[in-house]
């Protein structure tokens, strides 16, 4: 039957009344602020003139039931017309949902510490200015127990709000989108000293001050009995309230900020939310800053790797500065190219040449990585490894060579897989020798890469491979370098002396078996 009943409401109004309901608690406020002002008022009135209800004069006058109307039972009023007008947008939001409406009660929530001032600044100043024109001067004892008065209401401003909208995520989830609770937004807030120095000042500093002026103008208990019992039962509520709202809007973010950054630590990119603009609202937004700033880092360096390696990434990390010179290394180069890729290529659209390719270099770099080497560049169908004991390869000469034969079996592997057009070939060039790595360009746009006669052995001895009709060349000093390494793993057989473009004296080559 339950059930029959929501057939007859609207199930989407009763949802918007419930996640705004705990923005619709905020609207008690003023309830508690007329407790808290008759409370402080009567006693202050007491502590400072003697009982408010015998004597006479003028001061009798301001303080009988008159007065005491006006100036307690005005500004509650007031501030219910004040507190209704502020949060009509959310009334009329349940009603109807608009975009617009919700963005005037997240403006409302924004402010909510600068309005709620704005309207105890108001009620007060026209429950004072009301009796000064029934009534005229006001005595001084009037003006400092409003000031009083006024004192504690704002500090249970303070700890009401604060108190309150640290516990409600459901309304500023229902309000904001994940995004923009990850970050902060505009709006009025209070320092987190001033809050906790309000509930000091409005709920332990005032009552223990009228106490003693009570005692030191020896005002007859039963005077003040009622109102001071009042008085000290709200003031403990709100203490505990202020407590609350320490531990509710501080030490609980604060935790899980801390359980975050443990989190991010292992590996987790979380960020938190923001409720609140002060300074732990700013503390998590550092927070989330820096997210951002490691994903983005991890993003770059994942992307970095796969354009030139993680092993430069990491040398470039670990100096610490991005310099323009080079330096001097011993180390092997290798070029590998696709030695019919014109033909291939003519056979394939722009996309099937793309795929074509990834799929040739998914199969044929393992082996680079594997034996320590650095992929420097991808050209087109070439690529270009480095191996060098500045980037892990101490053993360099042999690691080429161990890389070049297992990039012999992946060739053979992805021609057996059927996913290129034909029968793929290639050349492979290694030469081992003195080069300079650097980077090359300007501050603005480096590449970090290898120049030097290393260099241009290695692509003269792989395009030589397609004269002497084999796969793998690698010089008399890469074997020389790498022989006592390998053993009997790989074996060489020697094709001579052979002139090289650009080299004036030929240089021994052999081929891998």
């Amino acid at each position: 039957m339950k059930g029959d009943i929501i057939l007859f409401g609207d199930p989407e109004k009763a949802e918007r009344k419930k996640q705004l309901r705990e923005f619709f608690n905020l609207l008690y406020i003023p309830l508690f602020l007329g407790f808290i002002y008759s409370s402080f008022y009567r006693i202050t009135m007491a502590a400072l003139a003697g009982n408010p209800d015998t004597g006479g004069g003028a001061l009798n006058l301001m303080t009988g039931a008159g007065h005491q109307g006006i100036n307690i039972g005005l500004p509650f009023i007031v501030m219910v017309l004040l507190v209704y007008i502020w949060a009509r947008p959310a009334y009329l939001y349940v009603r109807k949902p608009d975009e617009k409406l919700k963005a005037k009660i997240r403006v409302r929530l924004g402010n909510i510490y600068r309005d709620a001032f704005l309207m105890l600044v108001i009620s007060q100043g026209l429950a004072l200015a009301l009796p000064v024109m029934l009534f005229g001067a006001l005595p001084w004892q009037i003006w400092a127990a409003s000031g009083v008065a006024f004192a504690g209401q704002a500090a249970l401003l303070v700890a009401h709000i604060d108190g309150h909208l640290s516990k409600q995520k459901k309304l500023m989830v229902s309000l904001y989108s994940p995004e923009e609770l990850s970050r902060l937004r505009p709006g009025f807030s209070i320092p987190i000293y001033l809050k906790i120095s309000s509930l000091i000042i409005g709920f332990a500093i005032i009552p223990f001050g009228l106490i003693y002026l009570l005692f030191l103008n020896r005002v007859p208990w039963d005077t003040f009995a009622g109102d001071f019992g009042l008085m000290l039962f709200l003031c403990g509520v709100l203490l505990l309230t202020g407590v609350s709202t320490v531990y509710n809007g501080i030490q609980l973010p604060l935790n899980g900020l801390i359980e975050k950054m443990r989190r991010v630590a292992g590996g987790e990119f979380v960020k938190t939310r923001i409720y609140f603009s002060d300074e732990v609202g700013y503390l998590k937004a550092g927070f989330n800053d820096m997210v951002d700033g490691l994903r983005e880092r991890e993003e770059l360096q994942d992307t970095f790797g796969k354009y030139l390696s993680i092993e430069i990434a990491r040398e470039l990390i670990k100096n610490k500065k991005v310099n323009l010179g080079g330096e001097d290394m011993e180390a092997a180069v290798m070029f590998c190219d696709i030695r019919n890729f014109t033909p291939l290529s003519e056979e394939l659209s722009a996309s099937e040449l793309v795929d074509f390719l990834n799929s040739y270099f998914h199969y044929i770099t393992p082996p680079i990585t594997a034996n320590k080497g650095v992929i420097n560049k991808f050209m087109g169908d070439a690529v270009m490894a480095i191996y060098t004991p500045l980037l892990g390869s101490s053993d360099y000469a042999a690691d080429a060579v161990r890389s070049a034969a297992g990039m012999r079996k992946a060739l053979a592997e992805f021609n057996a897989s059927g996913k290129a057009p034909g029968p793929v070939e290639f050349g492979i060039g290694v030469h081992s020798g003195k080069l300079v790595g650097g980077n090359i360009g300007t501050a603005f746009r480096l590449e970090y890469t290898f120049i030097g006669d290393t260099v241009n052995i290695a692509a003269r001895l792989e395009s030589k491979t397609k004269e002497l009709n084999t796969d793998i060349l690698v010089s008399g000093p890469a074997v020389k370098k790498a022989s006592g390494s390998l053993g009997g793993a790989v074996t060489f057989a020697s094709l001579g002396k052979a002139a090289l473009k650009g080299k004036s004296e030929p240089v021994e080559i052999f081929k891998v078996l």
